[in-house]
């Protein structure tokens, strides 16, 4: 794949990505452990400290809070654009306070119910697309997951932070992690 390419930018967002298949992947992990006859409690324990080492790299290359929501972004914007600033237009000569009071509260509501609105046409769509295999069930898991861990401690180690040179550690360590769980887990074949 050519964005886990180590010679090519993006840490950060691919730390996210593999954050985000670990804890789906511990997910099902820790519910097959509860549902099973014979319990695993360290398969699904080593992968989430194997999420932990990798959450602990991607703070290190956080210097901002990220913008998790863009849908709240998109839709203050069309907002701003649907309701503030028509009714900025339509409003004659001087503005009064309170007038400007009321078009931002407008234009707040306005956000809201369209954020609403989306995230249940988001979550309607959810319901109607078919489920996966779970990811645990991956056969290539283990080597995708090894993969993206060395090719970010790989960039990390050729940063010229020393804090993002720290999240190299913090991956060989999730590496380790990453390698006792995959001898624990049982396969289901």
């Amino acid at each position: 794949m050519s964005r886990d390419d180590p010679f090519t930018g993006g840490v950060a967002p691919r730390l996210r990505r593999l954050d985000r298949e670990l804890a789906a992947t511990v997910t099902d992990a820790q519910c097959r452990d509860w549902v099973a006859d014979r319990p695993d409690r360290v398969g699904f324990a080593r992968l989430g400290q194997a999420r932990q080492e990798i959450r602990t790299a991607a703070a290190r290359y956080r210097v901002a809070p990220p913008l998790t929501d863009r849908v709240t972004v998109l839709s203050a914007l069309a907002a701003g654009l649907i309701v503030v600033l028509p009714l900025l237009l339509v409003v004659p000569g001087p503005t009064r306070p309170l007038t400007l009071a009321g078009i931002a509260v407008a234009g707040l509501w306005a956000t809201l119910g369209l954020r609403t609105a989306l995230r249940r046409l988001r979550i309607r769509s959810a319901r109607g697309a078919p489920d996966g295999p779970a990811p645990i069930d991956d056969p290539y898991l283990y080597a995708r997951q090894r993969h993206g861990i060395e090719a970010c401690a790989l960039s990390a180690r050729a940063d010229r932070s020393y804090r993002r040179r720290a999240a190299a550690t913090d991956l060989e360590y999730a590496l380790d992690w990453l390698a006792a769980a995959q001898e624990e887990l049982p396969r289901l074949r």
